[in-house]
């Protein structure tokens, strides 16, 4: 049985997915109560997996949690950086018995930036070697080929894409390549700020059939966006968009309306999601 975010996929209806990170603790009431603020209004949310390298609630029981108490989808992200191949599969295994069936693979940001600085880095799989995992266990197989009692059920995969790459064309031909090969059903970009940046990398996608979610996030101010150009990998955010920031009254306010106005272009633009 897919998942209805797939179906949403399937159906071809603009995706609206937003971004949730779990408790650093055990209390999750918050968690559930973000998410049920938002339910009704998008198809999934994305339960992050120790996001900047800060250590939170594992990603997999965050969602399961998630998806009990809230009754909304998640896509749990998985990332390479803290897990080796022997846990990585276990974790898939637990997840998918537990229903959740989507997932984000991703390399993950490495330990020295986050709050356990004095972490080893892992990376004992890369993204694609994740996505032959995924492969593999609807195979009815590990990584190493052993057979498994049962196969895993339909699960939908997406991977990360960056609009603020220079060479786009080659990431497009990765992308197509993963889609093909590999099963990915989605992608998700980094953040976007720019509309020349957005149309570059909206043409260099043209070809590709699965839909590629646009990151979106609203700038709360001008800190937020010297923050972004300064420290976050492959996002600029133009002295256009600065300055009206400056200038404005409730510089929050303009933050979201420039977001608004972003996800008009990626509509536009015939973008399938943000």
């Amino acid at each position: 049985m897919i998942s209805n975010f797939q179906a949403a996929i399937d159906s071809g209806e603009f995706l609206l997915t937003c971004e949730l990170a779990p408790p650093k603790g055990v209390d999750y009431t918050d968690l559930v109560n973000n998410a049920l603020a938002v339910k009704g209004l998008l198809h999934a949310i994305n339960i992050t997996d120790g996001q900047g390298a800060n250590m939170r609630m594992c990603s997999i029981v965050a969602s399961y949690i998630m998806q009990r108490e809230a009754g909304v989808e998640a896509i749990c992200q998985l990332v390479c950086r803290d897990r080796n191949r022997i846990g990585l599969q276990s974790d898939i295994l637990g997840a998918n018995a537990l229903g959740l069936k989507n997932f984000l693979a991703l390399s993950g940001d490495k330990a020295a930036g986050g709050d356990n600085p004095n972490s080893k880095d892992v990376f004992d799989l890369n993204t694609d070697d994740l996505l032959t995992l995924f492969d593999k266990f609807h195979q009815g197989l590990d990584l190493n080929y052993n057979k498994l009692n049962s196969p895993i059920s339909t699960t939908c995969i997406g991977v990360a894409a960056h609009p603020g790459l220079d060479d786009l064309k080659a990431q497009a031909s990765k992308m197509k390549a993963r889609a093909e090969s590999s099963g990915v059903s989605f992608f998700q970009t980094q953040i976007v700020y720019d509309i020349d940046q957005l149309k570059r990398f909206m043409d260099s996608i043209a070809d590709i059939k699965q839909p590629v979610l646009i990151g979106v996030t609203p700038l709360k101010g001008v800190k937020m966006a010297c923050f972004m150009n300064e420290k976050v990998f492959g996002v600029q955010v133009p002295s256009s968009l600065i300055e009206r920031l400056e200038k404005a009254q409730h510089p929050h306010q303009e933050g979201i309306k420039i977001a608004l106005e972003i996800i008009e272009q990626v509509k536009q633009l015939g973008g399938r999601g943000v």
